[in-house]
């Protein structure tokens, strides 16, 4: 049996000082355990082999710190918000990657959520909160509402859709990272008019690799430029349903 232990220190190797290698890498690798034992029961990843959730989790969280723009808080956010959360993924690696952000997991499946409460108790985390439901919800709430300055999201939805999810609980002058394939040249284009409706800047889109032979993909990194209307985003499945898009 594979020790995970010994694959995560392989990739968390490239990511983190010596100092504090110990103490993430052994965070890390019960996370990805728990992750592997409970596959069949939820299905919360589609990914088994050790190496490759390694690389796909981990790697995937962390490679684009290196290629993240200059005033991207690569020390850490005070306040990070995962949308999507699903598994935990990217908002766990973070939250064990920088200990002193204050991290939210944000998911309206219930499954997914009882596995991460389980994960955070598990590893004794207090600097995450779990929230159940929806961003169309909780992004209108004082509570949450531009209240980050880092949001992440992997996987949630095309782009249009997840800017109108994500962009309203960003603060000014944060960041909206999310992860796409290597080629994200058409979905940028189409997030054009979102952009301008939401309060989102300029994207930035980087190349890089997760990990050994793991294909390159690209992360979008989306400044806050403004204030994102009070009407977006727009009540349940509307987001989905109707894209921002300049013909609407």
């Amino acid at each position: 049996m594979i020790n995970m232990q010994t694959v995560v220190a392989e990739v968390l190797e490239a990511y983190l000082p010596e100092p504090r290698q110990d103490a993430v890498l052994e965070k890390l690798s019960a996370f990805l355990d728990m992750v592997r034992g409970r596959q069949r029961e939820v299905n919360i990843t589609g990914i088994r082999d050790p190496n490759d959730l390694a690389v796909q989790v981990v790697g995937d969280a962390l490679a684009p710190l290196a290629v993240a723009p200059e005033d991207f808080p690569l020390d850490g956010p005070t306040r990070l918000l995962d949308v999507g959360t699903g598994a935990g993924l990217p908002g766990l690696v973070y939250a064990i990657y920088w200990p002193a952000t204050q991290v939210v997991l944000l998911d309206s499946q219930k499954k997914r959520i009882d596995f991460v409460r389980e994960v955070v108790e598990e590893l004794g985390l207090p600097n995450v909160e779990v929230l159940e439901g929806r961003a169309e919800s909780h992004a209108h709430a004082l509570q949450w509402r531009e209240q980050f300055d880092v949001v992440t999201s992997r996987a949630l939805a095309p782009l249009p859709i997840s800017l109108e999810l994500c962009l309203p609980f960003l603060e000014l002058e944060g960041y909206f990272l999310t992860y796409k394939s290597l080629n994200p040249n058409d979905e940028i284009k189409e997030a054009e008019f979102a952009l301008g409706k939401l309060g989102g800047g300029p994207i930035v889109s980087r190349t890089y690799t997760p990990g050994a032979g793991a294909q390159k993909r690209s992360a979008l990194f989306i400044p806050k430029v403004g204030l994102t209307p009070d009407k977006y985003p727009r009540r349940e499945g509307i987001p989905a349903k109707r894209p921002l898009r300049a013909s609407r």
